[in-house]
């Protein structure tokens, strides 16, 4: 399988494991371990000219998007303002997003896209988190 042909389809949030262990490995605080522990994000990645791409992700807390040109290093904010260095490859139909928090913590995340889900694995801290995104009935296409 291609990435070609998940650009562009959301995925939605429907579970994960281990996600509030990673968030204490990245030092957040209670309030935005709870915060985020109750999102249900949307995820998607779409194609831009020259080679890049964009990878969005939509809640009620907070949106994202960060655009990149795989293998390239870039400075990516995050959706809590937080700074940190990335490189994102792409192979297949896995899109690796390697984060290096200005503390010097390394997080690798790798998103594995599927018809019907994407599989997100994260790095291992204490147990490896992991997160299942589902496409939501009916959807064809990014947000209107």
């Amino acid at each position: 399988m291609e990435i070609e042909q998940f650009l562009g389809k959301r995925y939605v949030l429907v579970s994960h494991e281990n996600f509030e262990d990673y968030l204490l490995f990245l030092g957040k605080g209670y309030l935005a371990r709870k915060a985020a522990l109750a999102m249900r994000p949307e995820q998607a990645l779409v194609a831009n000219d020259c080679g890049s791409y964009t990878f969005s992700l939509r809640s009620t807390l907070v949106n994202s998007a960060i655009t990149f040109t795989p293998g390239e290093e870039f400075v990516e904010e995050k959706p809590d303002g937080t700074k940190a260095k990335a490189v994102i490859t792409i192979e297949g139909n896995k899109m690796t997003h390697i984060q290096t928090e200005q503390d010097g913590k390394v997080s690798t995340h790798v998103r594995e896209f599927f018809p019907d889900q994407m599989i997100v694995t994260g790095p291992k801290a204490l147990t490896r988190p992991k997160m299942e995104l589902a496409r939501p009935e009916g959807a064809c296409s990014l947000w209107p």
